[in-house]
């Protein structure tokens, strides 16, 4: 009698023993099965228990009626030990595919590199082609190129839309670069057939240039509008399906999150390379070769593109869409509206949950947010009232995590605008600097060579490619080092160090701009060009700092139904920045200008004050440095449960 209760208890502890192995390496759905046969066996609930005791209670019991009465044991405890091997299994497939999704990264920076060369393939060359080959006017050109290219830099919002609330990131890229190859492919024909082209200008006593016919131009605005609809909606969902790869753990991993912060820096260095290789080799293609063959490159770059893309499908760690982006915030909203007059509880696990819900309505968010203070009026979506239990509707009553959506959003959108302020600065690189640099004397290395002002920008991009291969390359790992943790600097650091460095650039701009004045009005020699590459150099670094910690900053806190419309937000920043930019010169020139004055904009530069417009920038941006300080240091970042 004794030793069979000896062999039961033993074989309890054997079953407790495996099963604990089993419950920590088992998935969570086999989970609740385990733990239900272990407790019935621990406790010697159930009937089969009952004949147990009942054995084990009479003296007469021989350890053979116990063990008759004893439930199947072994059996049981041998359905357990398969999960440790499946376990093993599933480690050894993991393993696999991790090894597999450690690849995708690099290949999508390579369709990044084919997507944006193509692009400004296209775009940097538009109006010279409006220009030569459809003889348009000046006028006409200007506008169907800055409309064009707001089209193009709009399209990310509506295809990161897309992306995050019924198709996902894989197949929005994909659909967008094939609307994108069929407007190359429209494009190529256009610029080769010469029925779909003007006559050349014909050179005579005068010279005479056929204007294109309507069914020519339209042709071509058509593929041109294609490629903006397809490269511009797939460009902000490209960016968050290469961050997608990474699997952080919400920010757990550190090891992983550290390596995802690379891949921001490395699409940004990828693209500059790729803008480089656009204004350099495919705009010297389409000028002095052929039209038709440099739209043919970049055709073929998306069409490789394309292939590729769908070639690779499995490499890819694919996330599903969760719902529209704005759908959650209006039914906060919507929620709040209803609730205006409701008390907000003093104890936040009072709020409705999602743990609360019995059956949804919609699709629900993988990400659990924490409840944060901040915003705490908007609490009041997620209070539970006698009405709410009778309607259920999520129009009514909202989950805790759909109300700090909306708060995360809240709280993102004055960085934003911080941003697109910054952006005021940076675009002089592209105009007043390029102004600055037509006025200096271009000879550079004793007047061997002359470097012409545009030529500028693209040594700019040559120092963003050589900031982010040197930070990746030698200050991050020395700052791991030293600082003694994973990542290096965090996403607002580098915005910071963005936003300080571009009110450098700027302020070196009007100290040589000053030097250049006085040298012309002392009748001195002309200021040389090389004075102007210090401003290049810290504005790349500037540009390379705040654009990598942006895309960072903005994918990472954004809510999980936004992802891909945060990487829109760089595009809107930069739209906007240039917006305000164009707005500021010519209220300035006007305003400077008024009474007879020379202004600061004059048609000679040399009689304008081009350094006090620099120290204007440089107080705005200040200004605007310092609101991003106070937003940095007061901002509460979102918490994942």
């Amino acid at each position: 009698m004794t030793n069979a209760r000896f062999s039961l208890e033993a074989r309890r502890k054997e079953i407790f023993a495996v099963y604990i192995v089993a419950r920590i390496d088992s998935p969570l759905s086999s989970r609740h099965r385990e733990f239900c046969l272990w407790l019935r066996l621990a406790t010697g609930t159930g009937a089969p228990s009952m004949d147990r005791a009942a054995a084990a209670a009479d003296p007469t019991s021989t350890d053979a009626d116990v063990e008759r009465a004893s439930p199947p044991l072994q059996g049981e405890a041998e359905s357990l030990v398969p999960l440790l091997g499946a376990r093993e299994q599933e480690v050894g497939k993991d393993s696999k595919s991790n090894n597999i999704y450690s690849k995708a990264p690099k290949i999508v920076l390579c369709l990044v590199f084919l997507e944006v060369t193509a692009f400004y393939g296209v775009y940097l060359n538009l109006i010279v082609y409006l220009q030569d080959v459809l003889h348009g006017d000046s006028a006409s050109n200007a506008a169907a190129v800055s409309f064009w290219a707001g089209a193009s830099y709009l399209m990310p919002v509506v295809g990161a839309a897309i992306a995050d609330s019924c198709w996902g990131k894989y197949k929005t890229v994909l659909v967008g670069l094939s609307i994108s190859l069929a407007g190359m492919a429209v494009i190529t024909t256009s610029a080769t057939l010469p029925s779909l082209r003007p006559p050349p200008c014909e050179h005579g006593t005068g010279t005479y240039c056929a204007p294109a016919a309507l069914h020519q131009r339209l042709v071509f605005f058509a593929g041109i509008y294609l490629c903006a609809i397809g490269i511009g909606g797939a460009k902000a969902a490209i960016v968050s399906f290469g961050a997608e790869q990474f699997d952080d753990e919400n920010g757990k991993n550190m090891a992983e999150r550290e390596r995802k912060a690379s891949y921001f820096s490395w699409y940004y260095g990828v693209s500059n390379l790729a803008m480089l290789t656009s204004g350099t080799l495919l705009v010297w293609v389409e000028d002095k070769v052929s039209w038709g063959l440099g739209y043919g490159v970049c055709a073929s770059f998306v069409a490789v593109a394309v292939v590729a893309l769908a070639a690779t499908a499995p490499v890819y760690r694919l996330v599903p869409p969760v719902g529209s982006p704005l759908k959650g915030a209006c039914q906060v909203l919507v929620a709040f509206a209803r609730k205006v007059n409701v008390r907000v509880p003093d104890d936040a696990a009072e709020l409705y949950a999602e743990e609360h819900v019995k059956v949804a309505s919609h699709h629900p968010p993988c990400e659990l947010l924490e409840h944060t203070e901040q915003f705490r009026c908007l609490d009041k979506a997620a209070v539970v009232t006698s009405a709410d239990l009778e309607d259920g509707s999520p129009w009514r009553l909202c989950t805790v995590t759909q109300v700090e959506e909306l708060k995360t959003l809240l709280r993102l959108i004055p960085i934003w605008l911080t941003s697109a302020v910054y952006f005021v600065a940076n675009t002089q690189a592209q105009t007043t600097f390029v102004q600055q640099g037509t006025m200096t004397d271009s000879r550079i290395g004793r007047g061997a060579f002359s470097v012409p002002a545009a030529s500028l920008t693209c040594i700019e991009t040559v120092f963003v490619v050589a900031s982010i291969v040197l930070y990746n390359r030698a200050v991050a790992p020395a700052a791991r080092r030293f600082l003694g943790r994973a990542e290096a600097f965090t996403p607002l650091q580098l915005m910071g160090l963005g936003h300080a460095a571009v009110i450098a650039a700027v302020a070196l701009a009007a100290c040589a701009e000053a030097r250049r004045l006085a040298n012309v009005r002392a009748g001195a020699a002309p200021l040389r060009i090389a004075w102007l590459l210090p401003q290049y150099v810290v504005i790349a670094v500037s540009d390379a700092s705040l654009s990598v910690g942006q895309l960072e900053f903005f994918y990472d806190q954004a809510p999980e139904t936004m992802r891909g419309a945060s990487t829109a937000f760089y595009f809107l920043s930069c739209s906007l920045g240039n917006l305000i930019c164009s707005q500021l010169v010519t209220l300035v020139a006007s305003v400077t200008a008024t009474g007879g004055r020379t202004g600061w904009f004059p048609p000679n530069m040399d009689d304008g004050h081009l350094d006090y417009y620099f120290t204007l920038i440089v107080g705005i941006t200040a200004v605007n440095f310092a609101v991003f300080v106070y937003l940095a240091k007061n901002y509460t970042p979102k918490r994942v449960r």
